[in-house]
């Protein structure tokens, strides 16, 4: 275990996912209001990453 300075791994995981920092709670506000929409009423069982490309790379 390292002592790293504080911030330090959060800067680290940001910079590794693609879109270049790390997800915020208003990230997830957009597919989250969707899905719970009447346009996403024909929508069952799928998995949405939310994630910056994460997920892709």
């Amino acid at each position: 275990h390292e002592n790293r300075p504080k911030g330090e791994k959060k800067r680290l995981v940001g910079e590794a996912v693609p879109y270049g920092r790390m997800g915020t709670a208003q990230d997830l506000t957009g597919m989250a209001v969707f899905l719970a929409s009447d346009d996403a009423e024909y929508i069952v069982a799928q998995t949405y990453n939310v994630d910056g490309g994460q997920w892709m790379s």
